[in-house]
């Protein structure tokens, strides 16, 4: 019996693709910006406490703690991970339980970290602490009655220069106020500054000099943005439109880029919901075009990647999807749900050996490459004379 399956559209979205690889230890998320993969992995990994926030002005730092975590870690100017502390059990912080350079542990003697690290050297001004050095960072390790209680790793000048477009790339509008104050309080209070001849435009709170607080932003390219800032950048809840590109945003930023939880609307009535990552849809979320197509399950990098659901005029897929395409176990049905087929697909295509059923009569058929393969013996009649 042949079988109608639904039609299937596929969306590669904006082409984006790429792999990632995620630290195992903490000292590999040194150098890159807050909002790296790498280091939000690490987060949601090992922590389970919103952070204590500081902002150091005069050293340029922004300081999360995480207190309950065991955790600190430190940002320089852009925002990119310069240092990172470790903590036993204490009356300040709870003990660190996640991964350890080296696979250290708490209450190691010196003896015994030196044969995992290879090698440390003396610190003079502190008998209790032994100091690793390397191209890459320095990393001193603190001990109290001859265990291990603290460690704190430090980024070289090098690290902090090796990921260049990785931080350009999680970096947007930053205001620096360079521009022309229009009035009020632009130290720490409310105040509006204009940059250039009306390029753009900032009205609302400032703290340390710089846009902190809630505000708005216009410019001359039809971009306006309301919502949180901090330290110069769209940073928090917020909404933006565009004009020029005819959608709008509400949701969470970072570094003024969507980062977080969020929804966009375009005027062609295409829409996402869900998680983002540096402005690119990346998480669980839900993707539609014109109330007709729908997606809803795990996207990479602004294309449906993992499992989820793909709703058409037609029917549905339901199952694995890579780079854009069912790939994996799938089960494709109609919209009627009368006729469904399970098995697996090879980046869109049907291959190898699927369960049929229609009507509720069930049977199996083979493909290769979305082709029914026919095993049975050739019918010579049906051929014309």
């Amino acid at each position: 019996m042949h079988t109608k399956p639904t039609k299937v559209i596929l969306f590669l979205l904006f082409g984006f693709f790429g792999n990632y690889s995620f630290a195992q230890s903490p000292e590999k998320l040194l150098g890159k910006p807050l909002t790296s993969e790498p280091i939000s992995k690490f987060i949601k990994s090992n922590v389970n406490n919103k952070p204590i926030e500081s902002f150091l002005p005069y050293l340029r730092v922004l300081k999360l703690d995480y207190l309950q975590s065991g955790l600190s870690m430190e940002y320089n100017t852009d925002i990119v991970l310069s240092k990172i502390s470790m903590y036993d059990s204490g009356y300040t912080y709870q003990r660190y339980k996640g991964d350890f350079p080296f696979n250290l542990r708490w209450g190691l003697n010196i003896d015994q970290v030196q044969d995992k690290t290879g090698g440390l050297d003396f610190v003079s001004d502190n008998q209790y602490v032994r100091r690793m050095g390397s191209d890459d960072f320095q990393m001193d390790f603190y001990f109290e009655d001859g265990g291990l209680y603290y460690i704190k790793i430090t980024a070289t000048l090098k690290t902090l220069q090796n990921y260049t477009n990785e931080i350009m790339g999680a970096t947007g509008i930053r205001l620096i106020p360079d521009g022309k104050k229009l009035d009020g309080n632009i130290i720490d209070g409310e105040g509006s500054m204009m940059w250039g001849n009306g390029t753009a435009v900032y009205k609302g709170e400032w703290t340390y000099g710089v846009p902190h607080g809630r505000g708005q932003y216009v410019d001359s390219f039809g971009n306006k943005y309301e919502g949180d800032f901090k330290l110069g950048f769209f940073w928090g809840q917020g909404k933006f439109f565009s004009k020029n590109y005819k959608y709008s945003y509400s949701g969470d930023f970072v570094m003024s880029k969507k980062h977080g939880e969020g929804r966009i609307g375009y005027a062609n009535k295409t829409s996402y919901v869900g998680e983002w990552q540096q402005d690119k849809m990346h998480g669980q979320g839900t993707y539609n075009i014109n109330d007709r197509f729908s997606y809803t399950g795990r996207l990479v990098n602004n294309t449906f990647n993992g499992r989820g659901t793909l709703k058409t005029p037609d029917g549905l897929i339901d199952g694995y999807f890579k780079n854009g395409k069912p790939h994996g176990k799938c089960t494709q049905s109609t919209a009627d749900g009368m006729q469904s087929l399970t098995g697996n697909f090879v980046n869109g295509k049907k291959n190898g050996l699927f369960n049929v059923t229609i009507l509720g009569n069930k049977s199996t058929i083979t493909y290769q490459d979305d082709i029914e393969i026919k095993k049975a013996p050739i019918d010579g009649t049906l051929i014309d004379k």
